[in-house]
């Protein structure tokens, strides 16, 4: 069934959001020692979604985890909705200068389709020797129709704090 084009550029906003919930996904691991905060900026054409002080297990660099509902509770976007469906663990190589995020799994509303896309295995590049991070990343649908796009390329910068 092809797709219809009057949707294709608002859901393309969907890529870009589940990038930045993907790049905020990149804290992983133990919850234990003392909690962080990450703030992120997404955009698409005349779209944006950002947050600030969504919560993590523990502070960069160290392995975290973050908080969905401290995201989703914060969320604000342009023309759509999101959900952050799961909690995605993070490490990070200060050597490297990635962050690594093992799954990312978001819900995007736009006009009253949702699509649920998963992204896998994301990798994060720092901006010199900050906490400051953005990601280009591949995202598969998961769930929703035809007016879905399949995959979505998506981007975004995230800072953690």
């Amino acid at each position: 069934m092809p797709r219809l084009t009057p949707l294709k550029t608002p859901l393309k906003a969907t890529g870009v959001l589940v990038g930045a919930l993907t790049v905020a996904a990149l804290a992983a691991g133990p919850a234990s020692a003392a909690q962080g905060k990450v703030d992120g900026t997404i955009a698409a054409g005349d779209r944006s979604c950002s947050w600030t002080d969504g919560v993590t297990s523990d502070t960069a660099p160290n392995a975290l985890t973050v908080d969905r509902s401290s995201i989703n509770g914060k969320l604000s976007c342009s023309g759509l909705s999101a959900t952050l469906n799961n909690d995605p663990a993070v490490t990070f190589d200060d050597a490297a200068g990635t962050a690594k995020a093992d799954v990312l799994d978001v819900s995007v509303t736009v006009i009253g389709v949702t699509c649920r896309y998963k992204a896998e295995g994301l990798s994060a590049k720092r901006d010199g020797d900050t906490r400051n991070y953005s990601a280009t990343a591949d995202a598969k649908l998961t769930e929703g129709g035809a007016l879905c796009p399949a995959t979505q390329s998506v981007t975004a910068t995230l800072k953690f704090h």
